[in-house]
């Protein structure tokens, strides 16, 4: 009788111990799905990199900064100023498309996000603002033709331009536009950075491109970073 009570505190407390690891971990692992749906958005891959270049920065929303309380580098920080569901509901919706300077965010003169990435944000929060991702490394990644246009703009405004663009030109380097992304790449700073090899300061700084995205980056550069 008493082997048979010690087993069953056993068995209890073994199970209380899953559903609290369980309950620590469900909002900060993303859920993967495969393969990545052209029509869904993504925190980890679509959301999360905007957040943490335009708002997740010194004098802001970094862990060290934590302006207002808010550490915006996490899915559970970013939650704490969404409604999931309801764009028109979170505060992050209200902050980043207010006509007012003095609420807006990121805060002038920091370059406000652009039409597109706003709207992203929206669609993500009406989906259901869900702590998702996709490895959209698997299967083939397109980068064997690599335009400035089309593949390396995008990357760099998602995840750089918040803190190398307008007024706010971290490190004095300028990735707002072709001649300052040219540069460094041609100095080998925009390569080495995105790489986090250690040849140059890892950017971004709280997260890291994906495998895809840093191979787009290398075949752009090593084709001679061409303007196209």
């Amino acid at each position: 009788m008493k082997n048979s009570k010690i087993i069953l505190l056993n068995s209890v407390i073994v199970v209380c111990a899953i559903v609290v690891i369980y309950a620590c971990n469900k909002d900060k692992t993303p859920t993967p799905v495969l393969p990545c749906d052209p029509n869904k958005t993504y925190f980890q891959r679509d959301v999360l990199p905007i957040v943490i270049s335009n708002c997740a920065k010194s004098g802001c929303h970094d862990a060290a900064s934590a302006k207002e309380g808010l550490v915006l580098n996490s899915y559970s920080g970013v939650m704490k100023i969404v409604k999931a569901g309801s764009p028109s509901g979170s505060e992050l919706i209200k902050v980043i498309t207010t006509t007012s300077s003095k609420d807006l965010m990121p805060p002038l003169p920091n370059t406000p996000l652009t039409q597109q990435q706003k709207d992203l944000i929206s669609k993500w929060i009406s989906e259901g603002a869900l702590n998702q991702t996709c490895l959209a490394d698997t299967g083939s990644c397109a980068s064997t033709t690599v335009s400035f246009a089309s593949n390396i703009t995008p990357i760099i405004n998602t995840n750089c331009v918040g803190c190398h663009g307008g007024t706010n030109i971290s490190g004095n380097i300028n990735l707002s536009n072709y001649a300052g992304i040219q540069s460094a790449a041609a100095s080998g700073k925009l390569y080495n950075a995105v790489a986090q090899n250690g040849a140059a300061i890892s950017m971004p700084p709280s997260s890291k491109l994906s495998a895809c995205d840093i191979k787009k980056i290398k075949t752009w550069v090593d084709d001679g970073s061409k303007n196209n």
